[in-house]
């Protein structure tokens, strides 16, 4: 009886460690196909492209939104490709109709027949049929004209991907000014604080030149010194002006007035 427990104490041990072995050979692969499978949705996602330009009338979430809206309504382009995403729509529903150009209706009345209808005599001639009425279509009506409309529908997507990639371009030159905007002004703060530094500096090394304590060529250096600062300031000031220039053009405003928004953003 001990035996045959040992035994079977032995072949579940056996199991368990195969079975152990098949856990560790399986989890990776599942965690992969997981870890796949999220990558797969995340990279194939589509573009809200509601959310790379806030839609006129809806308010911006940020600063960065506004000018982004601001730059996107105030853009010539942004018309432009409207006006043309319109067009190629009404080309769509003209396609749609034009099967019509196609159908004609004709009806004919003998003239003998109707000679006889304005005048009735018995010795008339009458030939018959009385009238006839005939009806055609273009067998291109089926075919050609339902190509001609799948064209302009794929012009209307294209439009519509135009607007899209229009989008992605006035976001990106938007914020890649207002980020050379935000580093002109910190530069200033940086090369300001130099100058002050460096106007110190000058002011003391006068002083000690008058005590006799400084050499006129360290008075010299210092001197130098202020002066290069003083025009990394006035360089960094003109970044500023530039930036905000280059900011307007592409928002369409005066920087001072869009910066109202973001004042009431903070509030």
């Amino acid at each position: 009886m001990t035996l045959l427990n040992t035994k079977s104490d032995e072949s579940t041990t056996i199991f368990q460690m195969i079975l152990y072995r098949k856990i560790l050979i399986i989890k990776p692969i599942v965690i992969f196909f997981i870890l796949f499978g999220e990558a797969v949705t995340t990279f194939g996602q589509t573009i809200d492209f509601n959310q790379v330009v806030t839609p006129e009338g809806q308010r911006p979430i940020s600063f960065e939104d506004y000018l982004v809206q601001l730059a996107w309504l105030n853009n010539p382009q942004t018309q432009i490709l409207a006006f043309e995403k319109m067009k190629a729509q009404k080309e769509v529903d003209l396609q749609r109709m034009d099967w019509m150009n196609d159908v004609k209706f004709n009806f004919n009345i003998n003239e003998v027949s109707l000679a006889n209808v304005l005048q009735p005599n018995q010795d008339n001639l009458v030939l018959y049929p009385l009238y006839q009425f005939s009806t055609g279509v273009s067998l291109g009506s089926f075919t050609t004209n339902k190509k001609k409309r799948e064209i302009e529908e794929m012009d209307v997507k294209i439009s519509e991907m135009e607007g899209n990639q229009h989008k992605l371009r006035i976001r990106a030159e938007t914020l890649a000014r207002y980020r050379k905007l935000l580093l002109s002004i910190e530069t200033l703060k940086v090369r300001a604080k130099a100058e002050e530094d460096s106007r110190n500096i000058y002011n003391l090394s006068q002083q000690r030149f008058k005590n006799a304590e400084l050499d006129l060529e360290d008075l010299l250096r210092a001197s130098e010194a202020y002066n290069n600062a003083q025009e990394k300031r006035l360089a960094a000031e003109t970044d500023i002006e530039l930036s905000k220039l280059s900011l307007e053009e592409i928002i369409g405003v005066k920087w001072e007035v869009a910066k109202r928004y973001e004042e009431r953003l903070k509030k």
